[in-house]
């Protein structure tokens, strides 16, 4: 399978920001180049990313296709039927005792809300949003998904971009947040918990979806580089190396995706709005595709259990 997508996942960030911060961080951003992935065990590099670069790249994993709605949108597009048995089960969460397990946690029930969603199951979203305050209580960052936040995710329930935001905005607030409390590594655990679970939901409707929907698969594979460069960032406590060292076989499976660079581009239309185009040209067989499904679920059932 071959698919050249109209927004490749690095031009699709910067036109977000730039009508925020004009065209001259589109030359800047141009020459860098996604980490390679890597079987070994997990190289560190406390040095490599500051505070500034973490943030841009936690906005740079929940803006890049698919974002945790985007997936699912697709899935509803395909046909597919919303299936709660894929969702992980609210009743588990009492099992995550230990912080890092329910930073882990949060980030699954994240995605899982978003699941649900965006296939208007309005008394399953009331379920997991429950979850997701309850784990955020016990990491004492219960503020970030405060009563403001919640309302604007509900009125905008309807609207895809709009709730893109909402998560992107609340991650990244969760992120700070943890920080503040001294809690770095959590954060990176976080954002892995919600990116596997993301594309395990994804993977779920594989066999009935769409080749769009495949397509966005094969493409995490640079979403996946971000993850695990942000996630190297940060100190290697043992939690955090135990759980880098489980994404092993996913980066394994990713690494078969093919990825050609091309050169985006973003020009200005006459209506004053951008035009954004061109990107990275992704190859993925089936088998590399049933690979990924099949690493993304061993990870996921480890990491739930």
């Amino acid at each position: 399978m071959q698919h050249k997508p109209l927004l490749s996942l690095r031009t699709l960030w910067l036109a977000a920001l730039l009508p925020v911060i004009g065209m001259g961080l589109l030359t800047g951003c141009g020459d860098d180049q996604p980490a390679q992935p890597t079987t070994e065990a997990p190289a560190f590099d406390p040095e490599g990313m500051g505070d500034a670069s973490r943030t841009n790249t936690i906005k740079q994993i929940f803006y890049a296709a698919p974002s945790p709605m985007e997936t699912a949108a697709l899935v509803q597009r395909s046909g597919a039927q919303f299936e709660k048995k894929h969702m992980h089960p609210t009743a588990s969460r009492t099992r995550y005792t230990t912080s890092d397990r329910q930073a882990v946690a949060l980030g699954v029930y994240g995605a899982d809300l978003s699941y649900a969603t965006i296939f208007e199951e309005n008394s399953v979203s009331l379920e997991y949003l429950t979850a997701v305050k309850e784990l955020s209580k016990s990491l004492g960052i219960s503020d970030v998904l405060n009563d403001e936040v919640m309302a604007r995710a509900e009125a905008n329930r309807g609207d895809r971009e709009a709730l893109v935001q909402v998560v992107s905005e609340t991650f990244t607030s969760l992120n700070e947040a943890l920080k503040e409390n001294g809690m770095e590594d959590l954060s990176a655990m976080l954002v892995l918990g919600g990116w596997v679970e993301g594309v395990y939901l994804a993977t779920q409707h594989v066999s009935q979806a769409p080749t769009e929907l495949k397509a966005r698969i094969a493409e995490q594979k640079l979403t996946l580089d971000d993850v695990m460069r942000l996630c190297r960032s940060y100190e290697p406590t043992p939690e955090l190396k135990a759980l880098l060292a489980s994404m092993a076989p996913v980066e394994a499976a990713f690494a078969q995706v093919q990825v050609t660079e091309a050169e985006g581009f973003a020009e200005q239309s006459a209506d004053g709005g951008f035009v954004v185009g061109g990107g990275d040209e992704i190859t993925a067989s089936d088998a590399t595709l049933k690979a990924i499904t099949t690493a993304i679920q061993n990870v996921r059932t480890q990491w739930v259990k």
